[in-house]
């Protein structure tokens, strides 16, 4: 790991610390999605009379001992009486075997759920908490909110009742790795929230509806919330509300007046159609452009997520769909995104196969509707087919525009 970018400590309320352990190795998520600037684990320690609660650890990025030595810099580990597991994930429970062994005497708490899984992957089994049960530190009370479906079936909440603190595993997180410790308004809170939507539109967004609950749920319980600290990203405290107000329209693939045109490309052609009809759509709308070859299906999810429609531009390869776009329709499937959504596609073959067919299917497969037909083109549309591809292209922006 980079100098710059060391395991830190920082303190965030009284007897309250922010364990950052930032990650630049690791370069996808899930070993799926690219990280361009890594990511970060953030583990916490709230004190009170002399005992300590540990929440989460850290992926296997460092060594139990390791944490222990940040620990360390706060207090001595033999005061930590108690470790609360958030959600069972590596990325913050890898480290949790170990720890609980050196930290012997210190108990472990988790969801019903959360305990069967540890139990599984670490040969550990955590005490149960119950949704609305109060875990106790010393004079200090922390409610537990079970929210499942964050992004695993196992998740909890803690609110640190006392200062309004709430600990929120994967919710509200980010991708990025820091290189210390920074609340929301010591960092371009603009930037900040693409690397957010970058996190939601790749790990969390099959799961939109649940969180949309989990929101009205944590609402509806009246909590004080003074900050937000999640397992990945900063910690919020002074643009909460925006935050939240982001989030739920992520979670209602709310449309803005965007068009988004993802297109593969095997020897140029297909990638000058794809061209044309950005060209055309940006007559009517903003339009994201971009290539399921080169740009990572992290920027195009999180193109697709707030656009009114999608242009899928493809090749026929061996008969079917070219395997890049092919690979995009099944994520898009897997994470529902294209609910709610106008969908259109344009084909160019040289001898024929079934891709108009297959993208039809697979387009209605990931829920968007389908603007039809799904034509296909022999090499590169002639003039006549341009004219007719720029009404068709018109009226598609039209439709997916509508009540925008």
């Amino acid at each position: 790991m980079e100098k710059a970018y060391q395991p830190s400590c920082r303190k965030i309320g009284s007897e309250v610390y922010w364990l950052s352990i930032p990650d630049i190795e690791t370069k996808r998520f899930e070993n799926l999605w690219p990280l361009s600037n890594g990511v970060n684990y953030n583990a916490y320690l709230i004190g009170s009379q002399g005992e300590y609660l540990l929440i989460d650890s850290s992926k296997r990025i460092i060594r139990a001992d390791q944490l222990l030595d940040l620990i360390k810099t706060v207090v001595d580990p033999s005061k930590i009486k108690h470790v609360a597991i958030l959600h069972t994930e590596p990325d913050h429970s890898g480290l949790i075997g170990e720890t609980s062994r050196m930290l012997a005497g210190a108990a472990l708490y988790s969801t019903s759920r959360a305990s069967a899984f540890m139990k599984t992957l670490f040969n550990v089994e955590p005490r149960v908490l119950k949704d609305g049960e109060t875990l106790k530190v010393g004079t200090r009370a922390l409610r537990v909110i079970e929210l499942p479906w964050i992004h695993w079936p196992d998740t909890m909440l803690l609110h640190l009742e006392d200062e309004g603190i709430l600990f929120t595993s994967d919710a509200f997180g980010a991708f990025g790795a820091l290189k210390k410790p920074v609340f929301d308004d010591e960092v371009d809170f603009k930037s900040y929230m693409e690397r957010a939507k970058d996190y939601f539109s790749t790990v969390v967004v099959a799961h939109r509806q649940m969180i949309l609950r989990d929101l009205e749920k944590i609402k509806t319980l009246g909590l004080d919330i003074k900050m937000i600290a999640p397992s990945h990203g900063i910690v919020l405290r002074s643009k909460i509300q925006e935050y939240v107000e982001t989030l739920t329209s992520w979670c209602k693939l709310s449309k803005k007046r965007k068009i988004t045109v993802v297109y593969a490309s095997m020897y140029g052609n297909t990638e000058k159609l794809a061209n044309f009809a950005a060209k055309v759509l940006e007559e009517k709308a903003e339009v994201a452009l971009l290539d399921a070859t080169e740009d990572t299906m992290n920027l195009i999810l999180s193109d697709i997520l707030d656009s009114a429609g999608t242009l899928f531009v493809t090749p026929t390869y061996e008969a079917n769909v070219f395997p890049p776009i092919s690979n995009l329709l099944e994520l898009l499937r897997i994470k529902k995104l294209g609910e709610g959504k106008l969908a259109a596609a344009l084909v160019t073959k040289l001898w024929g196969g079934h891709a108009p067919t297959l993208m039809t299917s697979r387009l209605k497969e990931t829920g968007y509707t389908l603007f039809d037909p799904v034509c296909d083109y022999v090499n590169y549309p002639s003039e006549q087919d341009c004219r007719t591809i720029r009404g068709f292209l018109s009226d598609f922006s039209e439709k997916a525009l509508q009540n925008l």
